[in-house]
């Protein structure tokens, strides 16, 4: 891959069945169904609770998607773990079954200074061909990638930021402190439509998961100039986030999302746990309302 990230790239949430087993087939059929609306497919990543499962099964999970969509679209993987050689080895794989790119939250757990976080990621590049994404999420990994550590990353051979930090101004830091050539990439569909502005042109949108179509309408009417709809239907993905976090946690409340739409009953693990009966109606009550009464059944 020598281009830049394009267009809606959802974090694939993984599915699993009652008793906190990966359900292989039920992420695969999710996949399928994202792939008939988006660009390509974000792998492992936080809704894809890469950091619960364990490298073995994180294979199996990208084996198992990529077997269903292979030739419908790409595939971008989190790789990101605690230790450098668990990383290499997600890398290696994911290299070696056909994805364009990789990301990794730098090392969790543990706060590690800049030279450690440049030397785990320069391991990474030396051992893939594909693109390297650094992916900043400064809540769930404890300390966040700064500008100035993203311009030693790129140094390294980082080809651009996945950023989550929920901060406009960091996406512009971002780009002063990298090349023209580095690619800035937005981890979130609160802030799209002023991300776009700023000349952003990838998102990886969590909500995506449960209404690609609408997320894809949004990117398309960014594209296409009309603001005026960008705007409108930007409205109506933040009342559905809103709705989604009433969950108490995202990848769960757009897991129950996606149950309102039809989806075959999926489960998260363990220590997650399944949106409280009187929550579920309080927000499907919502979505309903959303979408003027009806909410749309997957096709």
């Amino acid at each position: 891959m020598s281009e830049k990230l394009y267009g809606v790239v959802p974090p694939l949430l993984t599915i699993f069945a009652e008793n906190g087993e990966v359900d292989y087939r039920g992420t695969a059929k999710l996949a399928k169904f994202l792939s008939n609306h988006v660009h390509a497919l974000f792998v492992c990543g936080t809704y894809g609770n890469g950091p619960l499962m364990s490298v073995e099964e994180r294979i199996r999970v990208l084996e198992a998607v990529e077997s269903e969509v292979r030739d419908r679209v790409p595939l971008v993987v989190h790789v990101g773990t605690t230790s450098t050689p668990d990383a290499i080895k997600l890398a290696r794989h994911a290299e070696e079954v056909g994805a364009i790119a990789v990301a990794a939250v730098p090392p969790y757990y543990f706060h590690h200074p800049d030279e450690r976080v440049v030397r785990h990621f320069s391991k990474i590049v030396e051992n893939v061909s594909i693109p390297v994404y650094v992916y900043n999420n400064p809540k769930t990994v404890g300390y966040p990638v700064t500008p100035a550590l993203l311009k030693k990353l790129e140094a390294a051979g980082v080809k651009g930021v996945k950023d989550s930090s929920f901060d406009i101004l960091m996406l512009e830091e971002y780009k002063l402190a990298t090349s023209d050539d580095f690619d800035v990439v937005l981890g979130t569909e609160a802030l799209f439509l002023p991300a776009y502005i700023l000349g952003v042109r990838a998102f990886v949108p969590g909500l995506a998961n449960a209404f690609p179509e609408l997320i894809r309408e949004l990117f398309d009417s960014c594209i296409s100039g009309d603001l005026k709809n960008a705007k409108h239907l930007h409205d109506k993905v933040y009342k559905l986030r809103k709705i989604a976090y009433k969950a108490g946690a995202s990848n769960v409340g757009v897991l129950a999302l996606l149950k309102m739409r039809g989806f075959s009953k999926g489960y998260p693990r363990q220590p997650f746990g399944m949106v409280e009966d009187e929550v579920y109606s309080v927000m499907k009550a919502e979505v309903s309302k959303v979408f003027g009464g009806n909410i749309p059944p997957i096709g």
